[in-house]
């Protein structure tokens, strides 16, 4: 393919870098990959200077592949991670003509290629000292002040499409970009672009012998462009030198050879420390060459027309010429020269330029490509005024080609089917500047063997497996001159659209969930160059278009069980669906107990708590763990604590009596911004102090709760966890929770059961957080001789809790585990519900009968697949137990059906004493749980439900 030519009429600092886009230098590589006579350089992969140099091992540097290269061999040095190779490198080894030695780079950059050789201080970058046989190409050098590739003492070198980007030298126009010493003969400059900021593009000193410079483009040289001194059978062809500030091109020093077809455009420029001599002729031949040197087919660029010359165009054997005429009348040399042109004009000619087709083919040293590497051609609306063999050479570099126009962008018709998928595409449109008969070669992008024919005849191909083709077609001339374009894709299908896949699971980090959050996991189908587009809507009214094989987050508004779909489209518009459920619920928040101060609520009267109050006015709050304390009660009755602006359930959080102080906890649904109210159901007032234990959000990373088969962890009467016998008035027991009886270390928080007995006098238990204060909950209060009991949740710091008589005289006490808040791992998370009674045995609610519960019996409650709660995950439930009004005294038992009855109290009662209290209860596999009566009288029972406690596996 020729890359496009730079536009003509435009500045010579835009010809330099429109050249440089259009590729100066680059081409193919002479280096096989997989050849055994291959050796490698790749710093940015492992490598190491002692291996083999082979692909998988290749060397560090440069000079480590130089000191071991033999005859025949290829030196490939690349460098995909753009870095140069620092460090002058030498080369002292030869080959011979028959196996010549070759450093190549990969052409891949614009100028030569991504592999540079940079030296690291006034040394050449590349010196080739006393070789021969030896290629250099494909290469981008850069120096620091001396020259950048030197060679010395040798013979047979060629030097090819290397790059000489600008120099990164502390003073301007220093150093030169090739030298070739006296020592040297059968050297060959070739292809090169050297850019500006050197002194000397090409040197050549005194005592070399057949040196050729030919095809290279050297742009604003501070001292002269290619100067070649005492050399013997120099040829000096075909080069373009742009801007020199000196002479372009000079042979002196008794120089002989051939200085034809090349091309020197000035610029009016000042003299400066970086342009010393700008008005130094374009052509130079010395006295002592003159004799010796033959020149023509050249092309000074000087002005225009008549205009004034800003320099002398020719000094020959020491006297200046203005133009091509004089010099012709003046010597005889010259007979074909071109002036007369302005340097905008020099890069690739313009159409109808004078250098089109003008030149001498048979020129010393003359190449069959340009400084791109495509061939010389004839152009056909141009009539040859050259000579030579063929006679369609073009002056200067560069060599003016056809245009050929592709269009691009077409579509294949069809451009989607069922592999086999046969469709066609248009070739029309593609027009020769030249008017040239054109053909094109159609690579199908399957592998496949490319198809051949003329432009305007469609061509049909069938894919015959499934996949994503991009088709290209290369349009080619007379002169096999070519242009590439391409097409839009084809899709050949498989026979079955790909698979959607869809999963879902809480967002989990550091033994913490957050509940709410939802980590969709679209998995990329076999297939999924297939897959066109996806939409996954969440199940809450919003939606998201997504790239296949990706996980996406997504935080839910409210807890609620939700259906996310995915709908995937693959590219031949077939439609396949996932679905997965995700629960969006809580995570338990464990607080430093807060309490409000105490407030009186009037005789049937309610009592706000906002959010802020209760601690609760945070990201994702659904509901809020609250410890009630009720005194100074003038009549008997209920607090019933709901959501404000929902109805008033017909459910009790706590009861209590005149004159005495009666605590309990309870779970309450809230908002961030909303409220709690608290109804007092008494003919009296009441006072009450509410305190925060714990949240429950879906927006927060928080723990989960891990439900107990409850187990007696303290009681002094028997001597479990403390030592035997009541403990006195005003002392504590410090009780180690955590680290025993199946509670991790890591455990943040436990629920147990806190019990008083054999009471000498009225009181109250307080428990507490060891290791930290002021985090304590008060509970339960006793009478004299009274067995009391109350359910507390309680943050862990250590893992231990303190529990305090306040009493004046002893009591003996008890604890049951009942659950804790801890790490993920098999946790439940919550999910709250208004308050519902589930179980009142007077009216047959939850039991199927109007009876009491009788001595020593037990009734089975349904909790899972009832009441909101899911049928199957569920491990706990969150309960308020009420025993109203019982004739005798006892308590009783809340455990998991199926599962042997624990010795615990989940409840106490007395006889006339309506009591109530929070149960965390464990359901057993069938979703039921067991009431056991241990009293010797029958009781009624309410239950109350205010949320449960589930485990939700990943949909």
């Amino acid at each position: 393919m020729h890359r496009p030519r730079p536009a003509v009429g435009v500045s010579v600092a835009v010809l330099i870098v429109a050249g440089v886009m259009s590729g100066w230098g680059t081409g193919r590589a002479t280096a096989d990959a997989g050849s055994a006579g291959t050796l490698y350089v790749n710093h940015d992969v492992t490598c190491s200077d002692t291996g083999a140099g082979t692909q998988s091992a290749p060397f560090c540097t440069v000079q480590a592949a130089a000191d071991v290269v033999e005859p025949g061999q290829t030196v490939r040095i690349e460098s995909p991670d753009h870095l140069s190779y620092s460090g002058s490198v030498t080369l002292t080894r030869s080959g011979t003509k028959d196996a010549p030695i070759t450093f190549t780079g990969a052409p891949l950059a614009v100028g030569g290629s991504e592999a540079e050789l940079a030296s690291t201080g006034s040394a050449p970058a590349l010196t080739l000292r006393a070789v021969h046989d030896v290629r250099v190409e494909h290469l981008a050098v850069w120096y620091r002040g001396g020259d950048g590739v030197a060679v010395t003492g040798s013979q047979g070198v060629g030097l090819d499409r290397l790059s000489f980007p600008r120099p990164a030298v502390r003073a301007p126009s220093a150093g030169t970009a090739v030298t070739v010493d006296g020592a040297s003969s059968d050297v060959t400059v070739s292809r090169n672009w050297i850019g500006d900021g050197y002194a000397y593009g090409v040197r050549v000193e005194p005592g070399a012998a057949r040196v050729t410079a030919t095809t290279n483009v050297v742009t604003t040289p501070g001292l002269g462009g290619i100067v070649v001194t005492g050399t013997t059978g120099a040829n000096v062809t075909s080069n373009t030198v742009i801007a020199p500030c000196a002479t372009g091109i000079s042979l002196d020093g008794q120089s002989s050879g051939t200085v034809e077809n090349n091309v020197v455009a000035s610029t009016a420029a000042r003299q400066s420390a970086t342009c010393q001599a700008p008005t130094a002729p374009l052509y130079a031949v010395s006295a002592e060459s003159a004799g010796q040197v033959t020149g023509d087919y050249n092309v000074a660029a000087n002005g225009a027309g008549g205009s004034a010359r800003p320099r002398p165009e020719y000094a020959w054997a020491g006297t200046p010429y203005a133009t091509t005429a004089a010099l012709r009348d003046g010597t005889g040399q010259g007979a074909h020269d071109i002036d007369g042109l302005n340097a905008q004009l020099l890069a690739v000619p313009s159409e109808h330029s004078p250098l089109i087709d003008s030149a001498d083919a048979d020129a010393p040293g003359e190449l069959t490509t340009d400084i791109d590497g495509v061939p010389r051609v004839d152009d056909r609306i141009v009539a040859d005024t050259g000579t030579g063999t063929t006679t369609h050479l073009d002056r200067g570099a560069f060599e003016r080609h056809d245009i050929i126009n592709v269009v691009n962008g077409g579509y294949p018709s069809p451009t989607t089917g069922v592999a086999p998928f046969v469709t066609s595409w248009k070739t029309d449109g593609a027009t020769s500047s030249w008017g040239e008969p054109l053909t094109y070669s159609f690579d199908f992008g399957d592998g496949t063997a490319p198809g051949t024919g003329t432009p305007g005849d469609p061509i049909t191909h069938s894919y015959t497996t499934p996949g994503r083709y991009s088709a290209r077609i290369t349009v080619t001339d007379a002169d096999g001159s070519t242009r590439t374009g391409w097409y839009n894709e084809g899709v050949a299908g498989t026979a079955t659209p790909p698979a959607a896949s869809l999963s879902a699971a809480a967002d989990t980090v550091d033994g913490q969930v957050n509940a709410g959050y939802a980590r969709f996991t679209l998995a990329a189908p076999a297939d999924a160059w297939e897959v066109a587009y996806q939409t996954l809507t969440f199940g809450d009214g919003n939606l998201e278009n997504l790239p296949a094989g990706l996980q996406v987050e997504h935080q839910y508004p409210a807890p609620g069980t939700y259906t996310a779909t995915l709908t995937q489209t693959d590219r031949l518009g077939r439609v396949t669906t996932a679905r997965t459920t995700f629960h969006a619920a809580d995570a338990f928040v464990p607080m430093t107990p807060q309490f409000d101060t105490e407030k009186t609520i009037a005789a049937h009267g309610v009592l706000k708590l906002s959010a802020a109050t209760m601690g609760a006015d945070c990201d994702g709050v659904d509901a809020a763990q609250l410890q009630i304390v009720v005194r100074e009660a003038r009549a008997g009755g209920s607090l019933t604590l709901y959501t404000d602006g929902t109805t008033r359930p017909g459910t009790s959080s706590i009861n209590f009596e005149p004159g005495r102080t009666a605590t309990n906890e309870a779970t309450v649904k809230v908002t961030p911004t909303g409220s709690v109210d608290v109804y007092n159901g008494s003919s009296g007032p009441v006072t009450v102090e509410v305190g925060t234990v714990g949240l429950q959000s879906h927006a927060q990373f928080a723990r989960t709760y891990h439900p107990a088969t409850p187990v007696r962890l303290l009681d002094t009467r028997s001597g479990t966890g403390a030592a035997a016998g009541p403990v006195a008035g005003g002392r504590a027991v410090t009780l180690t929770v955590a680290g025993t009886h199946g509670v991790p270390a890591g455990a943040n928080a436990v629920v147990l059961n806190v019990a008083a007995t054999t009471t000498k006098a009225s009181g109250s238990l307080i428990v507490s957080t060891h290791g930290t204060s002021d985090s304590s909950v008060t509970g339960p209060f006793w009478t004299t001789g009274q067995t009391a009991s109350d359910q507390i949740v309680l943050p862990l710091v250590d893992g231990k809790v303190v529990l305090r008589n306040t009493s004046r005289a002893s009591a003996n006490l008890a604890a049951d585990l009942v659950g804790w808040y801890g790490p993920t791992v098999s946790g439940a998370e919550f999910q709250p519900v208004g308050p519902a009674r589930i179980l009142n045995t007077r009216t047959g609610t939850g039991s199927g009968r109007t009876a009491k519960l009788g001595a020593h019996a037990t009734l089975k409650l349904k909790v899972a697949g009832a009441h909101g709660v899911p049928a199957s995950g569920v491990s706990a439930v969150d309960l308020n137990l009420t025993v109203p009004s019982p004739s005798g005294t006892g308590y009783l038992i809340a455990y998991a059906d199926g599962t042997s009855r624990p010795g615990v109290h989940s409840v106490d009662f007395t006889a006339g004493h309506t009591v109530a209290d929070r149960a965390l209860v464990k359901v057993g596999t069938d979703g039921e749980i067991d009431l056991y009566n241990a009293g010797s009288t029958a009781v009624d029972v309410y239950a109350d439900l205010l949320g449960d406690y589930t485990v939700h596996p990943a949909g």
